[in-house]
């Protein structure tokens, strides 16, 4: 299984056997670490969408009760198992992230994007998920438009974030 993105790298895989069993592996660790519930810790991102070429690390979006108090001790939880809090700042979302070395920090393997539970953020992450695996249609828009960003541009991770965003915008509209 190919699993993970050297630091400022972008790069979409075939859908991998055991993605998903790489999500429920870790899905179960942050619960053992945090005791924060199982159905608060969703499987999201292209790992998660059925059929699509993806950038090869796992998405979690981890929801809590307010973002902006979150207890230190999960965070201490968290970093027991190997994820660090990252300097993204984000408006009502905290991001994580688990690397394959955690001396040199170099290969992302999983992000954590921590939210409100059922918020505005949380829904939308998860009602895109599900909006692209009920579509084949939806799916593959999405991941041409990924294929064309990486042939076509040149730019940072937010730069690929940015150029996805009005697609991802228009299916929460519908």
């Amino acid at each position: 299984m190919i699993l993970g993105l050297n630091r400022g790298e972008i790069k979409l895989v075939e859908p991998q056997e055991g993605w998903k069993e790489e999500f429920l592996k870790t899905q179960k660790e942050i619960h053992e670490a945090t005791s924060i519930d199982i159905n608060r810790i969703e499987h999201i991102g292209s790992t998660s969408i059925k059929g699509i070429k993806a950038k090869p690390m796992i998405d979690f979006a981890v929801g809590v009760d307010d973002v902006n108090n979150v207890p230190s001790h999960i965070f201490r939880s968290l970093q027991e198992i190997s994820f660090y809090r990252l300097r993204v700042v984000l408006e009502d979302e905290i991001v994580l992230a688990k690397f394959d070395n955690n001396e040199t920090f170099d290969v992302k393997t999983h992000i954590i994007h921590m939210v409100d539970y059922r918020g505005e953020k949380w829904n939308d992450l998860i009602l895109f998920r599900d909006k692209l695996n009920s579509s084949q249609a939806l799916r593959k828009e999405y991941e041409e438009l990924k294929a064309n960003y990486i042939q076509n541009e040149t730019g940072d991770m937010d730069d690929y974030t940015n150029y996805k965003e009005r697609f991802i915008l228009g299916v929460l509209k519908d």
